[in-house]
């Protein structure tokens, strides 16, 4: 039977982050809900974050943490052995650049027992720098101009349409793997293609609380070279398209549309295929924006 005092499994996978995982992990241990347990796994870290990880284990010796290592397989791969570890009814992960917010767990516990029909519940960050230095307060706002209310009335909707999820805010019931599936290893990125899924069956409840501290620095995997956001484009369009047949309508034909940028993608990455592709997203998100908003417009004028 489902308690408010469920234990919850913090999935943390780990790599090359020496200079931020202590931040992480102490994060941990300032949390208000501590009915938890903690699963790190080193994905082939060549620096030293697995010593850094390994010699906080020590100082924390009555903490509930467990710790795997591996040669480098990617975060999918990482994540799917972490869950296969986990004994919580609730899951959370942080990424080890990332930290949680006191309060983080509790909230969203809070949401998630408010209705038996939410399988997952996602929060604000603030955005932090290299430094820990706070930049913004709201993640969602600052770097995908998200729409709080229409994230709060249809999730679903406006996030296929405008994807503003940011990193350590998810907190999911450990059986909603065993109906959507589990993070799929084919992909370099797990995020886009597990929230699809997600949103597929209506599971997702957003709360406006800031739950978590998102990390943008210059070793974030999508803010570097023009060809590294490219195959960011492709690992999202493969998502979007594998999951466009659980969708209908307007959902559909946005999802579906990305086979363009498959096709083009699948050209050797020079400059004018990359100008091209980037054309053609920046003409989608105008041309479904406006259709979105308008059917927002209406649907408000019709409740």
């Amino acid at each position: 039977m489902s308690s408010v005092q469920g234990l919850v499994s913090i999935l943390i996978p780990v790599f090359n982050h020496e200079k931020y995982i202590e931040e992480c992990l102490t994060s941990i241990i300032n949390l208000t809900y501590s009915n938890i347990e903690v699963l790190i796994c080193d994905d082939g870290s060549a620096d030293n974050s697995l010593s850094i990880v390994k010699a906080w284990c020590l100082q924390h010796p009555g903490l509930n943490v467990k710790v795997f290592t591996q040669e480098n397989k990617g975060v999918c791969h990482t994540l799917n052995r972490l869950l296969s570890e986990a004994s919580g009814e609730f899951i959370t992960i942080c990424a080890s650049d990332d930290a949680l917010l006191p309060d983080s767990i509790s909230l969203r516990l809070a949401a998630m027992h408010s209705d038996p029909a939410i399988e997952a519940v996602i929060g604000d960050a603030v955005v932090i720098n290299g430094d820990s230095v706070e930049v913004n307060r709201s993640a969602m706002k600052s770097l995908y101009n998200a729409n709080f209310s229409a994230l709060a009335a249809r999730p679903a909707r406006e996030l296929v349409f405008n994807w503003s999820v940011v990193g350590p805010t998810l907190l999911v019931k450990r059986s909603l793997y065993n109906k959507i599936g589990m993070y799929d290893p084919n992909l370099l990125v797990e995020d886009r293609d597990f929230y699809l899924r997600c949103l597929a069956i209506n599971g997702l409840k957003f709360i406006p609380d800031i739950v978590a501290k998102y990390r943008v620095h210059s070793d974030n995997a999508s803010r570097k070279s023009l060809a590294a956001r490219a195959n960011i484009w492709y690992q999202v369009a493969l998502s979007n398209v594998k999951n466009a047949p659980l969708f209908n309508g307007l959902e559909k034909t946005f999802l579906s549309s990305h086979k363009i940028d498959l096709f083009l993608l699948s050209f050797e990455r020079k400059m004018i295929i990359l100008a091209m592709i980037f054309f053609f997203r920046a003409s989608r998100r105008v041309t479904f924006g406006f259709i979105y908003k308008s059917s927002l417009f209406l649907g408000d004028r019709n409740d």
